[in-house]
């Protein structure tokens, strides 16, 4: 079998990458993968196990004189974001990737490279299969569905597993280099009531919010954007208190993970001049409130017929000041991590349906006992407007341990090696770690791996050159552990 990676180093590590590189492993589709791991385990004689979840774990004992020591964990995950260009053909359930190496960059064509996280991987499976490495035992962890929720890693038990060392191997150095510390665990809640209508009457505006920037609500929760949903409420609530009010429709929202940034509704107004008076008020307000945070904010409002019918007017009041209560944003920044945000919530979605209305948020937190109480927060909130609420994914965060053992060998090791000082990055999305930590909350974690970029798109990438150091220092630092 010829390799595109043939001259490069270390070759059979790169050849892991390129043999599960030929195996489809988009996310939910990683049976395939998942069971060559494991046969490929299994066939090394290691310890090998494979769940219903396509997670698959395998142990190998120490290296002579060291089967005694402390285990260490390895951990990444199998599946990918799979994305193409428009003109590309590539089936991501049949095709193996189409990878090639470009002046020592490895790159696929038209598709996701699969780098994230077949690093991790490679790296692995090379740990695995080479008696001449020193190290402890060594406890690796292939999880599943990680970029569509960390889906795998949370139908974990804390017994497939004794290590309270981890190394994750799901992050690039970067450039300045940079090791992660902490991650944010999250909490989905679901709120539901049904809706009570009436027959609709008096005269109708629709409102259109639209031009927002929205973002991810880990890494833009902190911008100072609108959230779409808020907004029209304000404005609905506002206009309110100058003639009766009452919705007939309102919708936005598709993912709970996303800044809510664009919303339809239409409502009932007793007058309609003074209704369109006031909301361009609002609207001016907010206009001028956003100017430079999300200057494209805009409010469509027109005149419109009716519909046939619209929210119980107690309700559709009990509605918006609802909405209106729910927090939004950021509410702790850490004290302890310059401008990392410990806790946020996020209005994902209002949609007001046939047979119910329905509201999605999703909190974040360093904090495992403040990601509880901010829940409780809104849950007694939804309670006290008589929403039902149902809990969706909820998974711990890793939080910042300023006496880390393996953070301070690591950075040692590394300005060492590579005369480079590294920094510590803190971030408030969801990483596997947040979840291995709600698991064994003693774990002592750090995260590397080799230089890419382009995660997540057709242009993704990854230095053959970093690949073969950073594999290089993976084995070293093992090597070190066993001095512990």
């Amino acid at each position: 079998m010829k390799y595109v990676t043939e001259g490069y180093e270390p070759k059979k590590v790169l050849e892991y990458f390129e043999d599960i590189s030929r195996i489809p492993r988009g996310s939910t589709n990683e049976a395939a993968v998942a069971q060559y791991i494991y046969d490929w385990g299994k066939n090394l004689g290691l310890d090998a196990y494979k769940d219903e979840a396509n997670n698959v774990v395998l142990k190998k004992p120490g290296s002579a004189g060291c089967e005694n020591l402390p285990p260490v964990i390895l951990q990444g995950h199998t599946d990918i974001v799979a994305v193409k260009l428009p003109e590309s053909n590539h089936n991501f359930l049949t095709d193996p990737l189409p990878i090639y190496v470009d002046n020592g960059i490895l790159r696929s064509n038209g598709t996701t490279l699969g780098a994230d996280n077949g690093n991790a991987v490679a790296y692995m499976m090379g740990v695995l299969s080479d008696d001449t490495l020193v190290h402890p035992p060594v406890e690796c962890i292939f999880t599943s569905g990680e970029e569509i929720g960390l889906v795998g890693a949370s139908k974990l038990s804390a017994d497939s597993f004794t290590g309270k060392r981890m190394i994750n191997l799901d992050g690039g150095i970067g450039d300045p280099p940079s090791t992660t510390v902490s991650c944010a665990g999250a909490i989905e809640l679901r709120m539901r009531q049904k809706p009570e209508w009436v027959a609709a009457e008096g005269n109708f505006i629709s409102l259109f919010i639209h031009g927002l920037k929205g973002g991810h609500s880990a890494g833009a929760i902190d911008k100072g954007r609108g959230n779409a949903g808020k907004l029209m409420a304000r404005i609905i609530n506002h206009v309110s208190k100058f003639t009766p009010t009452v919705v007939a429709t309102f919708n936005g929202g598709e993912k709970m993970n996303a800044i809510l940034s664009d919303v339809k509704a239409v409502i009932s107004v007793q007058d309609t001049e003074v209704a369109l008076k006031e909301i361009a008020k609002t609207v001016a307000d907010i206009k001028e409130e956003l100017r430079v945070t999300d200057e494209g904010f805009v409010c469509e409002v027109a005149e419109c017929e009716a519909p046939e019918k619209m929210l119980d007017p107690q309700q559709s009041k009990r509605l918006v000041q609802f909405i209106l209560a729910i927090p939004h944003g950021v509410r702790d920044m850490s004290f302890e991590i310059e401008d990392l945000v410990l806790n946020s919530n996020n209005l994902a979605a209002v949609h007001l349906r046939e047979e119910e209305i329905f509201l999605w948020t999703m909190g974040r937190s360093g904090d495992d006992s403040r990601q509880a109480a901010m829940g409780e927060e809104i849950m007694a909130i939804a309670d006290a407007f008589d929403y039902d609420v149902e809990t969706g994914a909820s998974f711990n965060g890793w939080k910042y341990n300023p006496n880390s053992k393996m953070r301070e060998l690591h950075m040692k090791m590394f300005e060492e090696k590579f005369n480079q000082k590294m920094t510590i990055n803190a971030g408030h999305g969801g990483l596997e770690c947040g979840v291995f930590c709600g698991l064994e909350p003693e774990m002592d974690i750090v995260t590397f791996g080799p230089r890419g970029g382009g995660a997540h798109t057709p242009e993704e990438w990854l230095d053959l050159a970093s690949f073969k150091e950073i594999y290089e220092y993976l084995c070293e630092f093992l090597a070190e552990l066993t001095k512990e």
